[in-house]
């Protein structure tokens, strides 16, 4: 069967068409992402703005388009953060079904988080802490401690997003703001699953990481496969980021690997990123490319 999944962010919007063959592996057959940012504005007026909900659904539009080139079956279509906190995601995801026949379930923050545990854990082993950077909220998950059923995860209210439409490219204020969030955290995970600092990987996924890693590579045209799985030093990370003050958004729009859509939110989530693994101890990140998406594939097509 073929499948398609269809995961919309606060910044971008993800699809991942695929089909398991009889030999159990998987052939996939589209893999598309677009920046449509349908949480503009969120973080002051917690609606989604006509804009965005129209550059949103001409998107979804052409995904519907490009589903049934590939005869696909079923569709899984998922709505993250913006979605939980629009007082109108509901209608909108009315206006998505009556115009695409798309239909999208708003999922709870802990089930974006066993999602995205499920495709970091099936590719990378339960060895790892997971950094989910989106663009309105950051999720750091872990496997599950003894007793427990899922896995474990704190959400942090803060992402790409939200945190530059508020801070704008204000460097100190983005740091205090962001080391203040993971004081939720007493110490390094102590008393967290057992953890000792710096224990296992720190595997890092969604947009955020994996333009670093397009960046990292100088990447002009990006492959996925190159960057999934692919490493990223913190001295690295901190090189990248001391490149991205010294530029201006419109500067940074010519960085190879960083898309222009994202030149103004990259410092953000870079410094969500950087900050992070400081604090529980990381010397090196591995990107992953797999985030929700690929979590709602691998448990429709029942791959551990």
């Amino acid at each position: 069967m073929k499948m398609a999944v269809i995961d919309i962010g606060t910044h971008s919007v993800l699809l991942l068409i695929a089909q398991k063959n009889s030999d159990g592996n998987i052939t996939v057959l589209a893999d598309e992402a677009t920046l449509t940012r349908i949480g503009e504005k969120m973080g002051s007026m917690h609606v989604f703005i006509p804009a965005a909900m129209e550059r949103t659904l001409a998107v979804l539009k052409k995904y519907k388009a490009i589903c049934n080139r590939h005869g696909v079956e079923k569709i899984i279509a998922v709505g993250t953060a913006a979605f939980r906190k629009a007082q109108n995601a509901k209608d909108f995801v009315e206006e998505v079904k009556q115009k695409t026949g798309i239909a999208i379930e708003i999922i709870s923050g802990e089930r974006e988080a066993a999602l995205t545990w499920k495709a970091a854990s099936t590719d990378f082993g339960s060895d790892i802490m997971v950094i989910d950077i989106g663009g309105g909220s950051t999720e750091i998950i872990m496997g599950p401690r003894t007793g427990d059923h899922g896995p474990w995860t704190k959400s942090l209210g803060v992402g790409s997003v939200l945190l530059t439409e508020k801070y704008g490219q204000d460097y100190d204020k983005l740091c205090e703001v962001i080391e203040n969030e993971l004081q939720v955290f007493p110490s390094p995970l102590e008393g967290e699953g057992g953890r000792r600092p710096g224990e296992g990987a720190l595997v890092a996924t969604a947009g955020t990481a994996t333009t670093l890693g397009a960046i990292k590579k100088k990447m002009k045209v990006y492959h996925h496969n190159e960057i999934h799985g692919s490493k990223l030093s913190l001295d690295e990370l901190k090189n990248i980021i001391a490149d991205l003050r010294s530029k201006t958004i419109e500067e940074r729009k010519k960085i190879p690997g960083l898309e222009p859509g994202r030149a103004d939110v990259i410092l953000a989530g870079s410094l969500l990123l950087l900050k992070t693994a400081e604090h529980f101890g990381f010397k090196e990140i591995t990107v992953s490319d797999r985030g929700v998406r690929w979590g709602l594939l691998y448990e429709a097509l029942k791959i551990h």
